[in-house]
């Protein structure tokens, strides 16, 4: 075995005989997951909305229950602002293949109608559907400029794509997105991607006249309802797993890569197993097979109320070189004894998620990541031993905020301790394409992050952010923790004196201001403020003002948040 192929043949064959309605996954960024984190606080019982901690979601599944939210508020069960409701309008428009009616008889969407008024009120798409057959495409364009005061160049992104989707029967859906584009980033920006050799968030990168890059990249998969209760999907692109701004346990930061996913709820539990095909660290340039690698995943949630969804999730990186193990492939199995059994040459992660609607307002939620641990250091925690390898955020998000409708903030903490995401090879080190797979910081640090939404009317969105975080870096090639790419082999031999900011101490506050207004639907007009203050002991500082004018449509942002 050369990848995860082999698991996605044995998924073909339980699937070959199944009959159940399946869709596609919503992408990673849409407004509809901001809708939706409201909704979860402002319902606080719901048993859907609740189990919504990996993403990306199911669209049939976020439609019907946007639907019936609906319904409970023409029933006045519920109470909705008039944004609210409007926002929820404009994601039932976007998924418009699921709502009601909508399979009770053949429709198209005409080219012509981009045209005419309808492009007025309705997103962009043309396409058919016949029988239960169907196919959607769309357009996406994300074009700004800017300015930085640490650059003698014009920032700039440039983001054309085209997207797919649809199904080819009840339980066969399908998607794919292509994008191109080329961007000129901030100086600080530039300073990451000459030192990974990694674009943020993207794959194989060419340089691009003076100071920009040129980025082809791609996404897309298929989908299967193995049964009442099990999702499958196969695809090449991105996860994220968490409530939070950031995860500690699997982002969207890295580039797109092949998995397998497999989701079961039955009563009160959900299980996710993922089976995913990684690229290990690797120098750029040259015409030559990357090295890969392989990561399973499981994750068990149990709602133990109505409002308190609990996670307990384990994770292993390995490499072989005869391709994916399979005793990993085992869906009800504990990694850390199959790793022993093998020799005990792999990674191995533990942890919980949390979340919580106790109030009616409110929302908590935590994080908490185990790499090694050894009850006897935990006991002499003060000591800072290399071996205690932990992370833990912990966040709130409240909504309508001293009474005003849809004015949201949230707050989150992420500490990681030295260590947590490496390994002895670039084969076990939590990482992808030249990335962290979890928080773009990697380890050893503190961070706080604050963010405020307003959307004071339909089309307009106000959103300010302040990110503040204290790293501590190598020193005299001495290996403190925080440069998950070094192995934990190297440098200062593992022991005693490794704190949270031990090493060279370096601080960053960012502080940023977006405005949003939407001309037509998922047509945006973006401004954009940034100021960054980094300061690392022993150099001068690095002090960044950057501004961007911007237009996008059905495309999310695009932000460097470190």
């Amino acid at each position: 075995m050369k990848s995860i192929r082999f698991l996605f043949a044995i998924a073909l064959i339980a699937l070959s005989a199944t009959v159940f309605a399946q869709s596609d996954y919503i992408p990673l960024g849409s407004k509809e997951y901001a809708v939706i984190d409201r909704l979860q606080i402002k319902l606080r019982k719901d048993s859907v909305l609740n189990f919504s901690d990996i993403r990306p979601y199911s669209r049939k599944v976020v439609t019907e229950r946007l639907e019936y939210i609906n319904q409970l508020a023409n029933e006045g069960k519920i109470s909705l602002s008039s944004v609210d409701k409007y926002n929820i309008e404009m994601c039932l428009k976007e998924n418009f293949e699921y709502r009601k009616g909508y399979d009770l008889k053949d429709s198209s969407l005409r080219f012509r109608d981009v045209f005419t008024k309808t492009a007025l009120t309705q997103p962009a798409y043309i396409g058919v559907k016949r029988g239960d057959f169907s196919i959607y495409a769309t357009g996406h364009i994300d074009y700004s400029k800017g300015n930085d005061n640490n650059t003698n160049y014009q920032l700039y992104n440039n983001i054309r794509a085209i997207s797919l989707r649809g199904t080819l029967s009840k339980n066969f859906g399908y998607y794919t997105t292509l994008f191109e584009h080329q961007e000129a980033d901030a100086a600080y920006v530039n300073q990451y991607i000459k030192k990974f050799s990694a674009v943020p968030g993207e794959g194989f990168y060419n340089p691009f006249k003076k100071d920009g890059f040129d980025v082809f990249n791609a996404n897309g998969g298929v989908m299967f309802k193995a049964s009442k209760s099990t999702d499958i999907q196969f695809a090449y692109d991105k996860v994220f797993i968490g409530d939070g701004y950031r995860s500690l346990i699997l982002s969207n930061f890295s580039n797109n890569f092949l998995f397998l996913k497999i989701n079961t709820r039955i009563w009160k539990l959900n299980y996710n197993m993922l089976y995913a095909e990684l690229v290990q660290t690797h120098p750029t340039g040259g015409n030559y097979q990357f090295p890969k690698k392989y990561m399973a995943f499981h994750q068990l949630d149990f709602q133990a109320n109505k409002w308190l969804n609990i996670g307990a999730f384990e994770s292993v990186m390995f490499g072989r070189n005869n391709g994916f193990s399979l005793n990993y492939a085992n869906p009800i199995i504990f990694y850390r004894a199959v790793e022993r059994q093998e020799g005990s040459p792999d990674k191995v992660l533990i942890g919980l998620n949390i979340k919580a609607n106790p109030f009616k307002k409110t929302q908590f939620y935590s994080q908490l990541i185990l790499n090694e641990f050894s009850f006897e250091q935990i006991k002499q925690y003060s000591k800072g031993s290399s071996v205690n390898k932990q992370a833990l955020q912990i966040g709130a998000k409240t909504i309508d905020l001293f009474g005003i409708k849809n004015l949201d903030v949230q707050a989150e903490m992420n500490v990681v301790r030295p260590f947590v995401y490496t390994h002895y090879d670039t084969i076990g080190s939590y990482t992808h394409y030249n990335q962290p797979l979890a928080h773009p910081l990697g380890a050893n640090f503190r961070e706080f992050v604050g963010i405020i939404k307003y959307q004071p009317i339909n089309k307009l969105q106000l959103q300010a952010k302040v990110i503040y975080y204290k790293q501590g870096l190598d020193s005299a090639g001495y290996n403190f923790g925080s440069n998950i790419f070094r192995f934990y082999t190297e440098g200062k031999p593992r022991g005693d004196g490794f704190f949270i900011g031990s090493g060279i101490p370096a601080t960053c506050l960012l502080a940023s201001f977006t405005a949003s207004y939407e001309i037509l639907p998922n047509l945006y007009v973006d401004a954009n403020a940034i100021i960054r203050n980094y300061s690392k002991k022993g150099e001068a500082d690095f002090n960044s003002k950057i501004y961007s004018l911007g237009i996008r449509l059905n495309i999310a942002r695009r932000e460097f948040d470190f």
